[in-house]
């Protein structure tokens, strides 16, 4: 039996917004929260949740930043 990646198993996920300079160069890491705001600490979500939340995110900050399930 093949083992079941844990990224794939693990029902808690955690948003970060990688914020990018016009070169696409790192500038700072934040957080999504529960509802959605960007904070500097990072906030635990349900696995769909975090999808969906991310997916949004990325639509409305476009090519500034990189939004990623972490």
């Amino acid at each position: 039996m093949a083992a079941t990646p844990l990224s794939s198993t693990c029902p808690i996920r955690i948003i970060s917004v990688h914020l990018l300079d016009t070169a696409g160069r790192l500038l700072r890491v934040l957080f999504l929260d529960r509802e959605g705001h960007i904070t500097g600490q990072p906030h635990y979500l349900p696995r769909e949740e975090a999808l969906i939340l991310a997916s949004n995110q990325q639509r409305v900050l476009g090519p500034q930043a990189e939004v990623r399930v972490l």
